[in-house]
């Protein structure tokens, strides 16, 4: 290590074994203690930002799945959008099936309804669409996309925006209109 590795930038005086000056510490020097301290809030900010990864939670083993559902839970719903500031159902689960799968998917519900073949429940897998009937959307449809587990992601509404909905609660349970797989041949 060389000597002047030890040196104070500020005023020339030795610094400690923890590589501090306590002479411009305790005198006052605005360039040292404004130093000292972004280097102790970006500690503080990298520690908190490692523990937050650690509580994300894995909605899928597919990293890629799982980053969209981390980008876009908690977003607002605005009917016809498709952007982060406001996104509808049919926005969402073209926004998903474009970043996921680099596929195209129709505007609207029904035109993604088309898009896709008739399953049964019994037979979904993580990213098939689900489409309900809707007393509240101009259409009478809203979809979401099924993540497994009994759990479905979609652009809820405007009290609620982007959540994850439990397929088999009374609000969406009684209103499936049907469960579709993207049909390959219609790219």
């Amino acid at each position: 290590m060389d000597k002047s590795d030890n040196i104070c930038p500020n005023c020339s005086r030795l610094l400690d074994k923890d590589n501090l000056c306590w002479y411009c510490l305790t005198n006052g020097s605005k360039k040292t203690l404004i130093t000292i301290l972004t280097f102790l809030l970006l500690s503080i900010n990298v520690f908190s930002q490692n523990k937050a990864l650690d509580s994300i939670p894995q909605f899928t083993t597919d990293s890629t799945i799982n980053n969209f559902i981390i980008h876009w839970i908690g977003k607002p719903y605005r009917w016809g959008g498709y952007t982060k500031r406001g996104i509808d159902c049919s926005g969402l689960t073209r926004k998903y099936y474009a970043d996921v799968y680099k596929i195209q998917l129709g505007k609207t519900c029904s035109d993604q309804w088309k898009q896709t073949d008739r399953i049964k429940k019994t037979q979904l897998r993580e990213g098939d669409l689900i489409f309900f009937r809707s007393n509240w959307s101009p259409s009478g449809w809203h979809c979401g996309i099924y993540l497994g587990d009994r759990k479905i992601l979609h652009a809820s509404s405007r009290k609620t925006g982007v959540i994850i909905s439990d397929l088999d609660s009374t609000t969406y349970g009684e209103r499936v209109r049907g469960y579709g797989r993207y049909k390959k041949e219609t790219l």
